[in-house]
C-alpha cells in the first residue's frame, strides 16, 4: 500500500512539473527510485531489492528505446524506472502499455483539434507504405530529426494510464 501511495505522489508531482515546465526533474525521479529501493529493502530484504531492481529495468529499458528514437524525453525514461522500483515489473509494464495507447489517443485528438489530421496521416501513410513495400528505411532518418513531430507532455497520457493499470491490477 505504501508503494502505491508513493507512486501516486510521484506521478502527480511529475504530472505537474511536466505540464508546467515540460521537464521531469532528476531530483524527483531519483527520490522516487530511492524510495522504491528503500521500501522494498525494508519490507523484504534482498528479495525486495531484487524486486525493485527488476521493476526498474522493466520500466527503464523499453522507455530508453523510445527515448533513442526521440519519442519521449529523458525524464519520462527515468520516471518509468522509478515507477518500476516502486510498483514492480508487472504494473509498470501495464502502465507503459496504457501510456502508449493514451498518447496515441491524445495525439489524434490534438491533430483533429488543429485540423492537421489529413496532412499528418498522408505523411505517415507514405512513410509506412515505402517501408513495407520497398523495405526502404532511409526515408525515416529525416523524419526522426524533423520538427514536424507532434509534441505534448507525455504525462497527459501517463497519469490516466497509471490509474487505468492500477484499477486493472487490483
Amino acid at each position: 500500500m505504501i508503494t502505491t501511495i508513493a507512486a501516486g505522489c510521484l506521478l502527480i508531482a511529475a504530472f505537474i512539473t511536466d505540464v508546467r515546465k515540460r521537464k521531469i526533474p532528476n531530483a524527483l525521479t531519483a527520490s522516487g527510485w530511492l524510495a522504491g529501493m528503500a521500501i522494498h529493502a525494508a519490507m523484504s530484504g534482498t528479495a525486495g531489492v531484487r524486486y525493485a531492481l527488476i521493476g526498474t529495468a522493466v520500466g527503464f529499458a523499453p522507455m530508453l528505446v523510445l527515448y533513442l528514437i526521440r519519442a519521449v524525453g529523458a525524464g519520462d525514461v527515468k520516471l518509468f524506472g522509478a515507477i518500476g522500483a516502486l510498483t514492480g515489473g508487472e504494473l509498470v509494464l501495464q502502465s507503459m502499455m496504457y501510456s502508449l495507447l493514451y498518447a496515441a489517443l491524445v495525439g489524434c485528438v490534438i491533430l483533429l483539434w488543429r485540423r492537421q489530421w489529413k496532412n499528418t496521416w498522408s505523411r505517415i501513410f507514405m512513410l509506412l507504405f515505402g517501408t513495407f513495400l520497398w523495405k526502404d528505411r532511409k526515408q525515416w532518418k529525416p523524419y526522426v530529426r524533423s520538427s514536424h513531430h507532434l509534441r505534448f507532455p507525455f504525462m497527459w497520457a501517463v497519469l490516466p494510464a497509471a490509474v487505468t493499470a492500477y484499477i486493472q491490477f487490483i
